[in-house]
């Protein structure tokens, strides 16, 4: 649909990604007392499913400049066990389960994400004919809940969470998009996006720096339905804490394979499907390793 025919657009995205596995080994034991002790070694391992609904609205100011608003909201069900690689006692095994407990557990979480505000400017025709360009910049506002430095409560041996839900911090977003066809029915179009945290947040975390790219084939097959198929490369550098410095945790690289269906149900509404399938990652820390899982999306597009 054209955004400049209708002043309002109102976006819902669901997606969901089941089976996103990690872990690492561990000697570490705590006594009833919580008295760090060693113990034989033994696995951390936990598999979490994630769901996302993000509800968005955009407002044509004029021909060439937008404003939008986006919320996130999550869901994170977390399953952890532990894996006993050597002989344990009794006690041995009480004691890594009760450190493993204050690390990682069976729980769910869910909470709303950081919001994110966005200026966009919009021109066609550049450099080429049928072409568009869309630059976008704002803010991501400091909505979602964060934690306690984890490590340094861990060193402690006291409960503590590694899931955050935001960065607490106001970070400046970016975006890019330039679309150009190159056959009646084919274009290509390049995505990308960058989120910069800058400074701690009252709690003495740091985000890590985000950079998704995004090269895409897209294909009108009929009036109605078109497809879009390319590759999503995101990069996430490494985080920090103020007291315990970077996050061993931080700092992956993945690229996956996407595919996209979107049909035109009217001149106002737009319905759409879309899988995402991870073929490559690599980790820059030496925490925690995790598998990316395969992700399925729905999104509703409905202008006023």
């Amino acid at each position: 649909m054209d955004q400049s025919i209708f002043p309002w657009r109102l976006g819902i995205d669901y997606s969901f990604s089941n089976g996103i596995k990690g872990g690492h080994l561990s000697n570490d034991g705590l006594t009833e007392s919580f008295e760090k002790i060693l113990v034989p070694t033994h696995r951390h391992d936990v598999e979490m499913d994630l769901k996302r609904v993000s509800v968005s609205l955009l407002k044509s100011i004029n021909e060439e400049w937008d404003i939008g608003l986006m919320v996130p909201y999550y869901w994170k069900s977390q399953e952890a066990s532990i894996s006993f690689l050597e002989p344990f006692s009794s006690i041995q095994k009480d004691y890594a389960e009760r450190s493993g407990y204050i690390h990682h557990r069976s729980e769910n979480y869910e909470g709303i994400g950081d919001i994110e505000l966005l200026a966009g400017y919009k021109r066609r025709d550049l450099i080429k004919t049928g072409s568009i360009l869309r630059v976008g910049f704002g803010l991501a506002l400091p909505t979602g809940e964060t934690e306690d430095d984890p490590w340094e409560l861990g060193d402690m041996g006291e409960k503590h969470l590694h899931i955050q839900f935001g960065n607490g911090t106001l970070d400046p977003i970016f975006n890019f998009y330039y679309g150009f066809p190159l056959f009646e029915k084919i274009a290509l179009g390049l995505y990308a996006k960058t989120r910069l945290p800058l400074y701690h947040n009252n709690k003495g975390y740091r985000g890590a720096v985000e950079l998704a790219v995004s090269p895409m084939i897209n294909w009108s097959v009929t009036e109605k339905v078109s497809a879009s198929a390319g590759i999503v490369l995101e990069r996430y550098g490494r985080s920090n804490w103020k007291m315990s410095g970077t996050d061993p945790n931080s700092g992956f690289f993945h690229a996956s394979a996407s595919l996209n269906l979107s049909y035109a149900a009217s001149e106002k509404l737009d319905i759409g499907l879309g899988i995402t399938k991870p073929f490559h990652q690599s980790f820059f820390g030496d925490g925690e390793n995790f598998d990316i899982a395969p992700s399925v999306s729905f999104s509703i597009r409905k202008s006023f």
